[in-house]
């Protein structure tokens, strides 16, 4: 079996650097490895951006360092995305967006993926747009399920709101909490709050909502 952590390690070691060609060549690695686009996505990406996160919170990293490490994972999703296999869409259609404020939009794009693979129809909204064009693209488009990303408690305000204003809407969309921001010590406020899901990993999305929203009969 093919071991993320030491790919994970050198990417990370590569944003820290600020050396991008070293980071394709660590995911270049990763898949002549054999490692699946999933597990790139969650175990080596992922976690590597959730350090550099942690990094810039306490201080070690400035913005301008964080800000190049995810312009660097961005391009990098771009191309393992392209190389993704998408079945026909099902029937299922998700909104996927960051917290209104939020900025950091990569975990939200990586969810929009992994949906878009399970069949999904995704409206990737990407960095936090503000909560009344959120609400009316959903009054709109009428989705299955609303995803909000969340990484910064400086945001919860907003999500708050937006989570009470989607448990309004009729009709009512599932609504799934995400992001960097939700441990095993916040979970519970995000129910509090009106999430109907509070998910930690793409892969665990997926087989919620498979249960949740399976996919239409004959789609």
């Amino acid at each position: 079996m093919v071991r993320a952590e030491p790919h994970r390690d050198a990417f990370l070691r590569a944003l820290v650097e600020r050396d991008s060609s070293a980071a394709r060549r660590v995911i270049d690695a990763a898949l002549a490895d054999g490692l699946a686009v999933d597990d790139i996505y969650t175990g080596v990406m992922q976690p590597a951006l959730y350090e550099i996160g942690h990094r810039w919170a306490l201080g070690e990293l400035n913005v301008a360092q964080e800000h190049y490490a995810t312009t660097v994972a961005q391009s990098l999703l771009d191309v393992l995305s392209a190389s993704r296999q998408r079945p026909p869409p099902d029937g299922r259609l998700a909104l996927v967006t960051a917290t209104p404020d939020e900025q950091h939009s990569l975990g939200a794009r990586m969810l929009a993926d992994f949906l878009e693979a399970d069949g999904w129809e995704t409206l990737l909204l990407g960095a936090g747009p503000p909560m009344r064009d959120v609400l009316e693209l959903v009054d709109l488009e009428q989705p299955d399920v609303v995803a909000l990303s969340t990484s910064t408690a400086g945001v919860l305000p907003g999500l708050i709101e937006l989570v009470r204003a989607l448990a309004e809407l009729r009709p009512r969309p599932l609504i799934l909490a995400g992001g960097r921001f939700w441990t095993a010590e916040t979970t519970a406020a995000a129910r509090e709050f009106g999430a109907d899901l509070v998910i930690h990993d793409a892969r665990e999305a997926i087989a919620a909502l498979r249960e949740r929203v399976p996919p239409q009969a004959g789609a």
